[in-house]
């Protein structure tokens, strides 16, 4: 049996989402104060605090992923493969999360009508609304990194990719120490641009061996380590907490050794079914598990031990999620996706 597909990926996504969950369930929420207080032993908080540094490999795997997937696609193409894989399930698991937010009755978490009909859209805060759950943030961040790709490739420049990177490092650089817009930090991800590029420049690497490219993945890590440690600055204000700067930039660099290892691992063909599926229940888990779960985990937490109701939460985000991947998201996706690209043949936009 042959497969392009990265099993060794869907196990690193899987373990991405699970440090995000359980930093929003045994540290930001309480931080935050958008979650009643449990106790979570002191050590493991200091263990799960740097659980937000996930969603950096998230989008490291993003980078990678789009630099492959997306050469020799047409821009129709490439817009139907993100909308059907992206909107489809953003869409319901909003749904959700606004009905068990509203019939809480959380004064914290109050959705209104208003609120929802943007939040449909994604880019809700350009209408003045907030998002459903706050997790959608880096959502917002992977569709305008997929509406640059799909520019370039519209003008037949895809291939420059990685030609534009030391130019994107350079704005975001400027951006995050000089001019500090927060229009220019969303439009160009000045923040998490380092990330991007160490994915981008990992596929071409694997292709073709190119000192400047080695140079560029350098800086980006650099950069991304630079922006990270930046981000502990506001975390320590925000949240009352102590980062230490050496774990930050460790996390990272081991983050990135194991994204390399994974690409590599060799998965059992036993078990490359496993691993979809465990890779493919990440996104409704990012999706539903926040907001809703800062309201679950307190009430599990008054008939168990606060880590043990978390552990009880996590796993039942985890089967929630699965559940959903199988009977509904995979069927749901490749239908949306068969739709509309039999729409692009009948229009012309697939040609």
């Amino acid at each position: 049996m042959k497969t392009n597909h990265i099993h060794g990926l869907d196990i690193l996504r899987l373990l991405s989402a699970l440090a995000v969950v359980f930093y929003h369930y045994t540290f930001r929420g309480v931080a935050a104060g958008e979650m009643q207080a449990i106790h979570v032993p002191a050590f493991m908080v200091e263990i799960t605090k740097y659980g937000h540094l996930g969603v950096s490999v998230f989008f490291i795997i993003s980078g990678y992923v789009i630099a492959y997937s997306a050469e020799g696609q047409g821009p129709y193409k490439f817009f139907v493969s993100r909308f059907s894989r992206l909107y489809p399930t953003f869409l319901i698991m909003m749904t959700l999360s606004t009905l068990v937010l509203v019939a809480s009755g959380s004064a914290l978490f109050d959705v209104t009508p208003r609120q929802y009909i943007a939040n449909l859209f994604v880019f809700s805060k350009l209408a003045g609304e907030k998002f459903v759950d706050g997790a959608y943030w880096s959502i917002v961040l992977e569709i305008i990194f997929y509406g640059w790709v799909f520019l370039l490739i519209s003008l037949n420049k895809f291939d420059k990719l990685v030609q534009i990177i030391p130019f994107w490092l350079v704005l975001s650089l400027v951006n995050e120490t000089l001019i500090q817009n927060e229009h220019l930090q969303n439009l160009f991800i000045t923040e998490y641009s380092g990330f991007f590029a160490v994915g981008i420049l990992i596929n071409r690497l694997r292709s073709q061996f190119s000192y400047t490219a080695v140079a560029l993945l350098v800086l980006s890590a650099v950069y991304g380590i630079f922006t990270a440690i930046k981000g502990a600055d506001w975390s320590e204000v925000a949240y009352s907490t102590t980062y230490s700067r050496t774990v930050i930039a460790a996390i990272i660099i081991v983050s990135i050794g194991v994204f390399i290892a994974a690409l590599n691992v060799k998965v059992n063909a036993r078990y490359w079914g496993l691993a979809s599926l465990l890779g493919g229940a990440t996104y409704p888990i990012y999706l539903f598990h926040q907001n809703v779960g800062y309201l679950i985990v307190p009430k599990i937490a008054g008939f168990m031990p606060g880590m043990a109701a978390i552990l009880v939460a996590t796993a039942g985000m985890l089967l929630f999620a699965l559940a959903f991947h199988v009977v509904v998201e995979r069927k749901l996706n490749s239908a949306v996706r068969k739709s509309l690209m039999s729409l692009g043949l009948r229009t012309g936009l697939q040609t």
